[in-house]
């Protein structure tokens, strides 16, 4: 990241994204402090999605406490060592085949847990980000909602932003991360989502000019593994996944990535 990262008193700065930045407190433990104070609910929900994983072998880190730091809603757990799963490929491409089946193992084990009540329903919220996303063809507003109106309610836990840049740890020990969009929902409407960003969601700005290329060679390789994986440790095959796309991509629409416009809207015209 470029964007400088100025600590508040006490803590140590680690990373900065977009909705936060991340700091490291002298317990040892991190700091994910919201960038706006209207961010509260974010916090809550990636709290309540730690909590409900605590006694899963450490699939995500442990939760510490929620706060706030200078009016701004923040979250503490625990720091997670080891690079995340896109910086691994970027360093190491030849294990692309490897990486795609611990975020397939990871995922399947994840949708395994139930999903805390005080977790939105993922189809409600869906429905929110097809009907405000301004980008968004209104002929396909009408097409993903009545899709969406029929695929099955469900209420497993759904990370809602599942791909490599999101585990860290190792490739034997994962550790999710970044759950601020955590729901009650499908496992296949989230397993949809990770497709979609595996196979057409915009790379990190910093990436390199030599791994932009091996990624577009390497995507569909990754995309394929990583479904084979989850499907033979799944609780549950996935199901729909033609329909959850097309939710999916129209639901893209919402967070204004223009650069990813033609890609969704191919999908989309192309959608049995």
């Amino acid at each position: 990241m470029t964007d400088e990262l100025v600590a508040p008193p006490g803590l140590i700065p680690l990373a900065v994204g977009r909705e936060a930045e991340v700091f490291m407190r002298a317990d040892g433990n991190v700091v994910k402090l919201m960038r706006s104070p209207s961010q509260e609910e974010r916090v809550q929900r990636e709290a309540a999605a730690l909590q409900a994983l605590a006694d899963c072998q450490h699939l995500a880190p442990a939760f510490v406490e929620t706060t706030e730091v200078a009016g701004r809603p923040a979250l503490v757990s625990e720091r997670v060592s080891g690079a995340d799963l896109l910086s691994r490929l970027s360093r190491k491409p030849w294990l692309v085949l490897q990486v795609a089946s611990t975020l397939g193992r990871a995922h399947a084990a994840m949708h395994r847990r139930g999903a805390p009540d005080t977790l939105p329903d993922l189809r409600d919220e869906l429905a929110r980000r097809i009907e405000s996303a301004a980008a968004l063809p209104h002929k396909f507003v009408g097409q993903a909602l009545d899709r969406l109106r029929v695929l099955p309610p469900d209420v497993r836990l759904c990370h809602g932003d599942y791909h490599p840049q999101n585990v860290l740890g190792t490739l034997k020990a994962p550790v999710i991360i970044d759950w601020g969009d955590a729901s009650r929902g499908a496992p296949s409407a989230d397993v949809a989502r990770t497709l979609l960003l595996l196979r057409m969601g915009e790379l990190p700005s910093d990436t390199s000019a030599v791994m932009r290329s091996l990624t577009a060679v390497g995507r569909g390789m990754l995309a394929r593994r990583y479904l084979a994986v989850y499907r033979r440790h799944a609780a549950e095959k996935p199901s729909r996944l033609d329909d959850w796309m097309f939710v999916r991509a129209a639901a893209r629409f919402n967070e204004e990535l223009e650069v990813e416009y033609p890609r969704l809207l191919r999908l989309l015209e192309e959608s049995p």
